[in-house]
């Protein structure tokens, strides 16, 4: 607490001015004459002045202090640990896996954090490129081994920036745009095995391989003899890259591409005809 301080100062006290004294009048310095009372001369002191100089008022306040600045506030983040994952897990780090198999390339829908059924088909994508036991299981180890994934090895086109490549032993599709892939989607493709065609004869199934392009391309679902083709696109004679709701891991179609039913659903906007198309070993 600060106060208010006075300082006083006196100037003077009294002066006395003159004393009294007695002092004797006449002349050649005889003595009084007679019958004059004697003369007393005296001085009265003169008026005594008190000089009071108030002196400057300093006034000191109470100093305020400033208000206490906040301490920075700390928000613990744990740090992400990568772990093994399964179909039906949730949370974080099903939408970590999510987003590095989007940066990839594997996966096309919402990072949700959800381990479903688009999850489970872009990690077995993943596991064909990686050249892994193609399971819908995410291993530990199986964050490093994507981190470092550069890409597929694809035979130079330089005439044709876009196009998409078929891959037949690791069973998956590429497409190529500006040079670049851009899109990793699984398929199945032909098994092998012997089927009626639709002249009743006996004949392998078996994808061809060789370089074509889209020639025809159908809305919906087309349907054979042999099945339902979703939004097919014609390559070859009564071959196609279509959806369908059975992509195993491995071949399993009469000769046909078959993708996922919802990838088909994203290609319908991405291809076109004319569009080359390249099926390899």
């Amino acid at each position: 607490m600060g106060g208010r301080s006075h300082r006083v100062r006196w100037a003077s006290g009294w002066a006395l001015a003159g004393g009294m004294a007695l002092v004797a009048c006449g002349t050649g310095g005889g003595a009084s004459p007679p019958g004059d009372a004697p003369v007393i001369a005296s001085s009265i002191p003169t008026t005594t002045t008190t000089a009071i100089t108030l002196a400057e008022t300093t006034t000191t306040m109470a100093t305020v202090p400033d208000p206490p600045v906040p301490l920075p506030v700390t928000t613990t983040t744990m740090p992400f640990v990568p772990g093994p994952l399964e179909p039906g897990d949730r949370g974080r780090g099903v939408i970590e896996l999510q987003e590095a198999m989007a940066d990839a390339g594997f996966f096309r829908d919402v990072i949700d954090g959800v381990f479903g059924e688009r999850t489970a088909t872009a990690v077995i994508a993943v596991h064909k490129a990686l050249e892994l036991p193609r399971t819908a299981s995410w291993a530990p180890d199986d964050w490093a081994t994507l981190a470092a994934y550069a890409g597929p090895a694809l035979p130079d086109r330089d005439d044709e920036p876009d196009r998409l490549e078929v891959d037949l032993t690791r069973q998956l599709l590429y497409r190529v745009a500006g040079d670049t892939v851009v899109d990793i989607i699984p398929v199945s493709t032909g098994n092998g095995a012997q089927y009626e065609n639709a002249a009743g004869r006996l004949v392998p199934a078996r994808t061809p391989r060789g370089d074509f392009s889209f020639y025809k391309h159908y809305e919906g679902w087309r349907i054979s003899y042999l099945g339902g083709l979703y939004r097919p696109w014609y390559f070859s004679g009564g071959y196609a890259i279509h959806g369908s709701a059975s992509v195993p891991a491995y071949p399993a179609s009469h000769g046909c591409v078959r993708v996922p039913n919802w990838e088909a659903d994203y290609l319908a906007g991405e291809l076109w005809i004319g569009l080359p198309v390249h099926l390899w070993d």
